[in-house]
């Protein structure tokens, strides 16, 4: 489960926002494990869990099998039950992150950083020990949204989280790191 610092109705603001600019873009990131029905469902559950859920409350939400292909396009079989919980949590981080640095931005901070915000068992991957605790401009933090998967990979770009399964996510920066 992960732990929302600032998970607040001025952040939920934010995050809807940004959520319904990507969404109405007319291409939003949908996750290729999803069937068409799953598509239509993901946009609603996503939009409810900003409104007023969390990443459980999406889980929930996107755990019917009709949601899910029977495969990855890698060939690799999909649990309905495990593939719920992974994306859950990576989307509903992916726009706590975008909300709150749109936040901070408003409130003319320039700076975050970058926490372990999911401390279940198990090591973060290398990428994410490397930003773990480290500082970094609000607003690169804010461009760098999905920048290192989607709509065009840029193996080089900030994206926080930096992907599916990333335990990262992002707080002000605390007075004594100043």
């Amino acid at each position: 489960m992960f732990n929302f610092e600032e998970l607040d109705d001025t952040t939920r603001h934010w995050m809807l926002e940004e959520f319904t600019k990507e969404r109405d873009s007319g291409s939003p990131y949908i996750s290729p494990w999803l069937s068409e029905t799953g598509h239509e469902a993901f946009l609603q559950a996503m939009e409810d869990a900003i409104r007023e859920g969390f990443d459980e409350t999406l889980q929930f939400d996107l755990s019917h099998p009709s949601y899910w292909l029977s495969h990855q396009p890698d060939g690799k079989v999909i649990s309905p039950f495990e593939h719920p919980k992974r994306l859950a949590s990576s989307e509903f981080n992916t726009w706590y992150v975008r909300g709150l640095a749109r936040k901070l931005m408003e409130e003319g901070e320039t700076q975050c950083q970058v926490y372990r915000a999911d401390n279940s068992p198990g090591e973060p991957c290398q990428k994410c020990r490397q930003m773990e605790g480290r500082v970094y401009p609000v607003a690169e933090v804010y461009e760098g949204h999905r920048a290192y998967y989607w709509p065009n990979p840029d193996p080089y770009a900030l994206c926080i989280p930096a992907h599916d399964g990333c335990r990262c996510s992002i707080r002000r920066v605390p007075t004594s790191a100043a």
